[in-house]
């Protein structure tokens, strides 16, 4: 199935995974790949048969990382996933199962999508390195007017290099830009600006009392029991006289036997 915001079925099966090479150095492993964040993960579970998943741009690196794992945490086996049946996203915890795993971490872009079968999962997105002097020299080039306003995305990888979050103003209220149609991302049509219309009374923004009105409640079932002889529990400590036992009422609390119907 194919929509706006996804591949098509068919493509998890005619993808090429090409040529594995090792991608990364050495010292960068535990940097890249986030490895003290797996050691702790795989050491607060206990587990001793850990799976892997790479996708098929990373699988030249699978093998480093597995084997740097296994240093670190004493007694555990790591397993490393291929050809999973569906996009190298999606967590595949059918994978890890039939390889007897007790957890599994996925490495690389990931849709985040729940897990289909109740297994420890870690989704490591990895920080790859960023040439920001060459980004920032092509980002000036691109954008020689240093006031316009600019947004800034990233794939995952390298989001750690963005620094703090930018922040995006709304445009003023007499701004062209209130004007136009937006696109709405859900049935891709055009939508309406809306109605918005700056107020000019200087105190739009005090609050305004409004008078007390009281609640007044109309209810069959509490009229009723309002009528009722019996009003329940009501303590009268030293206002009662001391009486003997008498038999009491038969039947339910919505009518007894000596109450008429109303």
């Amino acid at each position: 199935m194919e929509s706006t915001f996804s591949s098509p079925a068919e493509a998890a099966l005619q993808r090429e995974a090409g040529a594995a090479g090792r991608r990364t150095p050495l010292g960068d492993l535990d940097r890249v790949y986030e490895l003290d964040r797996v050691v702790g993960f795989v050491s607060d579970l206990g587990c001793h048969r850990v799976a892997l998943q790479f996708p098929d741009q990373l699988l030249g690196d699978a093998g480093a990382v597995a084997a740097r794992l296994e240093e670190v945490i004493t007694g555990s086996k790591m397993f490393i996933l291929g050809d999973t049946a569906y996009g190298s996203c999606c967590v595949d915890v059918l994978g890890a199962e039939q390889a007897g795993a007790q957890a599994l971490v996925h490495f690389g872009p990931a849709c985040l999508s729940p897990p289909a079968r109740p297994l420890p999962v870690a989704v490591v997105l990895g920080q790859r390195s960023v040439a920001l002097e060459l980004c920032a020299k092509a980002f000036e080039a691109q954008n020689p007017d240093p006031a316009a306003p600019v947004v800034l995305l990233s794939e995952p990888a390298c989001a750690h290099a963005l620094g703090s979050p930018f922040h995006v103003p709304l445009p003023p209220p007499d701004s062209e830009l209130w004007d136009t149609p937006d696109v709405s991302l859900i049935t891709g049509g055009l939508r309406p600006p809306p109605a918005w219309t700056p107020s000019t009374d200087s105190g739009c923004s005090a609050l305004t009392l409004r008078p007390q009105q009281e609640l007044v409640e109309s209810s069959p079932a509490a009229s009723f029991l309002s009528s009722r002889s019996w009003q329940g529990l009501q303590p009268r400590l030293g206002q009662t006289p001391v009486t003997g036992a008498v038999s009491g009422r038969r039947g339910i609390a919505i009518a007894y036997e000596d109450e008429g119907s109303s």
